[in-house]
């Protein structure tokens, strides 16, 4: 075996490997042909080839004339293969694993292709092939599969940094009609395509990769576009913070919808995955396409946008496109009838609608692969270079944006999709620059714009000529730290006002709470908690604190709430920030000392008391509200959320010398806590019930002092676990979660007491007309829902416990990435968390609580 000098052949390579290739492509038997030959060489050149590696197998072998009857002679054949092989130890490899790139391919060349050619072929058409011939494919020592060199059969690549002129993209735009036309006859005939083929490039399972890298490239991207004119940079002012947004649009957009017309999709329809055929007169006769890695079941409108902002010269693109669209649909109905094909036929009206709702992922394509192709040969070039946030990676990413013919049409398409539409990611209605201020490392929500709190001032001061406040400026920043908010990004905004009526300045500061967003969002299991939210701050807590009122008692139960504008796309909390008026979170890894733990029970006792006399004078509760934790199937997938992390928590206990005799114990009622938490909250009719704040722990309070030391009063935030049930819930999480370690098992019973006196005290206050719940009957109610101490110890106390990192984050407790395992051994392998687990593992076990059936306590 030979090899160009710039080739490393792997080991695998060998004549061997080949032997079964070869006797496919001449259609001899195996033993028929000897191979004398075989020089390697990269099947493409720098920069033509992204997401696999590529070698061309130039193959000599000796044939048995087997047609001569008198004399057996050999006879020479040199022929080429193409060896398309996973690439190994780089980003790209995560990323073609992970999308599952070689499987969907090997199908695509092993199975479907050569079916949906059959189904021309039989009917007479023996000219359309729609790729090369695979003549094998295997997975070990890696994903291998080899085809048939197009260039043996002289077919080649056009020119991708001229682009395609219009004679080689209708060829393409022909054969991919004739593509989509028999795979939507192959739908018909065989069913779906499996669930190989019902995602593409933009999927819920490549989120991870999509958040790691996409907020460098989008800031580099957009320091090109904003220097490059005044209306580019007006483009890039309204792109800023698309983030992951975009993404969460472009796995909408890219779902297959089934009231319309969908076919199988190339899914990479660029033209360094098109071979073109010449005749003696160098016009185009035929093409064939490669490299189906990417294929899925979806609009045709994904594949024809790919290829008109990827490959269509930028002389013709827009203005041709309308013809261009045309000529493709008349193909499609062409090879539909040819085909026989038995569903509605796609009109040509309903296609130019399909690609305009598609705009955002043509619109995705001018950012990513255009400027692949437009770019220059470079002998670096590489997906893993594509992906590098490091300095190489910059430098080649500034090559491809820097590049004038880019920018020239890309000026070009920013207006056409501006006045298309496609800059309304989230189709909120406007596409307007956020106008606000922010840290460089926040990515805003795209609905947090001038006009969202512009809403909010109104609301509050009043919009006539008297009260009007005008907003000259929005500053933006976390709101909280790494670690402190899992289930909900917040947002502190600063805003700068002026009273034109005084002439005044003012200054208003507001916490914006909104669902988290990214891989985060795929941890927000339970979708009713803005809801409840929203209900408690907006309804039910000033209904509460009416209560008291009117009894002449101020009382505060939470910050001021601020109703957001109507029409956004997701449930967004707006409330005072309360850090203005001097409240501050306690240290979380020290707990509470004993005066805020009663400041902390004396104001649940006020919550508590208000929401049963609310409901003992005839109101009721929203459905949202009561049934919070009656949901088994969630339950069960919030078990199997937290199994990851459980396996880590319980790898390190099995370390503790003095954990040894509990874990088996521990984890038979650990992994299956919330299951037995769903039996655990039924609702007792005959017993005492309040509406719990639901998250009762420290970082979800606030507290203000006098003269720095002294607490004088407590706030509750956070209130989207709230519902029905025993006040025992909200005394079990927060004494277990947030009171200090030597004061949580030795004062429990007098903390309890504590709570109830102040509970009856408000319940007599405003009223309540049944009997008063009896500190025994507390107790009991405590003890009996004791498993609840449980999942607060096992699933939030490593939270509250581990030191701040800028790894935390709910997903990174779970993988078993670099950043996961520094965090997992902050969350379950500190010293504080042993020590308090030294105290609680005897105190459950003496409290009868290590076996399922002890914490299933549900009443017959």
């Amino acid at each position: 075996m030979t090899s160009a000098a710039s080739v490393s052949v792997p080991e695998w390579m060998t004549k061997e490997y080949f032997v079964d290739a070869i006797a496919r492509k001449l259609d001899i038997a195996e033993d028929a042909f000897t191979i004398t030959d075989l020089e390697v060489r990269p099947a493409t050149e720098a920069g033509d080839n992204y997401a696999s590696v590529l070698y061309r197998v130039r193959v000599s072998v000796l044939v048995k004339d087997t047609g001569n009857q008198t004399d057996v002679s050999l006879i020479v054949k040199a022929f080429s293969l193409i060896v398309k092989a996973l690439p190994k130890l780089g980003l790209s490899e995560e990323m073609i694993q992970m999308m599952n790139l070689f499987p969907k391919e090997m199908a695509m060349y092993t199975d479907i292709l050569p079916a949906l050619e059959q189904l021309y072929h039989e009917r007479g058409r023996k000219d359309v092939a729609f790729g090369p011939r695979c003549l094998k494919h295997s997975t070990e020592p890696t994903d291998v599969i080899v085809l048939e060199d197009l260039r043996d059969r002289q077919f080649t690549m056009a020119n991708r940094r001229q682009g395609l002129d219009m004679e080689h993209t209708r060829a393409s735009l022909r054969r991919l009609a004739q593509f989509h036309a028999a795979s939507a006859v192959l739908h018909q005939s065989r069913g779906p395509y499996g669930e190989l083929f019902k995602e593409g490039m933009f999927a819920e399972k490549s989120r991870a990769m999509n958040e790691q890298f996409q907020k460098g490239q989008a800031e580099l991207m957009m320091k090109m576009i904003e220097g490059w004119s005044e209306k580019d940079h007006f483009f890039a002012d309204i792109m800023r913070h698309w983030g992951m947004d975009l993404f969460d649009a472009l796995v909408r957009i890219t779902r297959a919808d089934p009231r319309k017309f969908n076919v199988l999709n190339h899914g990479d329809m660029w033209c360094n995955n098109m071979m073109f055929h010449y005749n003696e007169n160098h016009a185009v006769d035929d093409i064939l396409l490669i490299d189906y890695q990417l294929s899925f079941w979806s609009s045709p409108a994904i594949d024809l946008l790919y290829f008109m902002f990827s490959s269509v010269s930028g002389e013709h693109r827009l203005p041709k496109m309308n013809h261009l669209i045309q000529y493709y649909h008349e193909n499609l109905i062409e090879g539909l009838q040819f085909l026989e094909y038995r569903g509605k036929m796609p009109l040509l009206k309903d296609l130019h609608s399909d690609i305009t709702a598609h705009h955002l992922f043509g619109f995705t394509m001018s950012f990513s692969i255009l400027p692949i192709c437009l770019m220059e040969k470079t002998e670096d070039a590489s997906m893993d270079l594509i992906l590098d946030t490091d300095d190489a990676g910059i430098a080649f990413k500034l090559k491809m944006y820097n590049n004038p013919e880019y920018k020239r049409q890309m000026t070009e398409i920013m207006e056409y999709f501006y006045n298309m539409g496609a800059f309304d990611v989230l189709q909120l209605g406007t596409q307007r620059a956020a106008r606000i201020e922010c840290d460089n490392s926040l990515q805003l929500p795209l609905w947090l714009d001038r006009e969202f709190i512009e809403h909010v001032v109104d609301s509050k001061y009043g919009n006539g000529p008297a009260e009007k406040r005008l907003v000259r400026n929005v500053y933006v920043s976390n709101a909280a730290k790494k670690g402190e908010s899992y289930t909900a990004a917040l947002y502190s905004a600063k805003v700068d006002l002026f009273w034109e009526q005084e002439e005044t300045e003012e200054t208003l500061s507001l916490i914006l709470k909104a669902p988290p967003k990214g891989n985060a969002a795929l941890y927000a299991l339970d979708k009713d908690m803005y809801k409840r939210e929203a209900l408690l701050y907006e309804q039910l807590i000033p209904a509460f604190e009416k209560l008291y009122r009117e009894k002449g008692v101020s009382v505060k139960l939470g910050p001021r709430y601020y109703k957001p504008r109507p029409g956004l796309p997701v449930e967004v909390i707006v409330l005072e920030d309360l850090s203005t008026r001097g409240f501050r979170m306690a240290s979380r890894q020290e707990g509470l000392d004993k005066e805020h733990v009663e400041i902390v029970l004396d104001h649940l006792a006020k919550l508590h008391a208000a929401s049963a006399v609310y409901l003992d004078d005839g109101k009721s509760l929203p459905k949202e509200l009561n049934e919070a934790y009656k949901d088994l199937e969630m339950a069960d997938k919030t078990d199997k959320m937290f199994a990851p992390s459980l396996d880590t928590m319980f790898n390190y206990m099995k370390e503790w010398d003095f954990a040894a005799d509990y874990i088996e114990d521990l984890e038979f009622v650990a992994r299956q806590i919330y299951r037995l938490l769903v039996d655990t909250w039924t609702i007792d009719a005959n017993g005492f019930n309040v509406l719990n704040h639901g998250d009762a722990w420290l970082n979800n309070m606030l507290f203000a002092y006098d003269n720095d030391t002294t607490v004088k009063h407590v706030a509750l935030v956070d209130y989207q676990y709230s519902a029905w049930g025993s006040p025992v819930f909200d005394l079990i999480h927060f004494l277990f979660s947030s009171v200090r370690a030597d004061l949580k098992l030795s004062q429990q019973a007098s903390f309890i007491r504590f709570y109830q006196e102040r509970l009856a005290q408000n319940l007599t206050l405003l009223g309540y007309k049944k009997p008063l719940p009896t500190l025994q009957k507390l107790h009991i109610d405590f003890n009996d829902r004791l498993s609840a101490a449980i999942k607060t110890t096992i699933i939030d106390l490593p939270y509250v416990l581990a030191d701040e990192s800028e790894d935390a984050s709910q997903e990174a407790a779970i993988v078993q990435t670099e950043a996961g395992q520094r965090f997992q051994k902050l969350l379950f392998d500190g010293d504080r968390l042993k020590q308090q687990m030294k105290e609680l593992l005897p105190y459950f076990r003496s409290r009868g609580l290590l076996t399922a059936q002890a914490a299933n306590c549900k009443k017959d």
